[in-house]
């Protein structure tokens, strides 16, 4: 497949070997994948009390005849002014896991995804000898990479890092951590061929 290749400030167009991504996008196992990962996201910290957990003074607001109200026995009811909340939600933990090779095939889909929609590019040299985010930034425009970028590294790169980190929406991520979710989330990405070489080495393993 045909995608566009960044080397010392020029870029070209070269043929990839894409074929251990496949050749259907799993548009049903993405949709698991990326409900996965936000599921994991959530905290589940939400919580009401129920009116046996209230702690009130446990006689009467009132008389229960003659004044001409409902009847109410105790302020912890539920009709009451900060009274309990019945069937309120619980802390709870939402997250759960797919197994280890869906969620590779789920990366693998959103990958062949971005090599068909050519919003992705890969570097095979960055060109940065110093940390320089308008060197970045220019790289990115020339690209035409107006959104949100994901940049798949394949080792820590000081110079790459303190690059992006001033530039809106812009995301480092290294090798080992991308995953579908990530992937989808980016409006663009730009790998590094090692690191795309890695993914490919890790696919053809499974």
């Amino acid at each position: 497949m045909e995608v566009t290749i960044w080397n010392k400030g020029a870029a070209q167009k070269s043929d990839v070997d894409t074929e251990f991504l496949g050749d259907v996008v799993r548009v049903r196992l993405l949709r698991h994948a990326v409900r996965m990962y936000e599921t994991n996201r959530r905290q589940g910290t939400h919580k009401t009390k129920s009116r046996g957990e209230l702690h009130y003074r446990k006689a009467p607001l009132f008389k229960q005849k003659g004044t001409g109200r409902a009847r109410v026995r105790h302020p912890q009811a539920t009709q009451c002014r900060h009274g309990g909340v019945p069937h309120g939600p619980k802390v709870r933990d939402y997250s759960y896991a797919m197994p280890k090779k869906a969620r590779r095939e789920a990366t693998r889909s959103a990958l062949l995804s971005k090599f068909r929609d050519q919003e992705i590019a890969l570097v095979s040299d960055w060109g940065l000898a110093a940390p320089k985010t308008k060197t970045l930034a220019s790289m990115l425009e020339s690209l035409g990479f107006g959104g949100s970028v994901l940049v798949v590294s394949h080792e820590f790169d000081k110079n790459l890092l303190l690059s992006a980190r001033n530039l809106r929406r812009v995301t480092v991520v290294p090798v080992e951590e991308v995953n579908a979710y990530d992937l989808l989330r980016a409006r663009n990405v730009l790998m590094t061929q090692e690191a795309f070489a890695t993914l490919k080495e890790s696919g053809d393993e499974s």
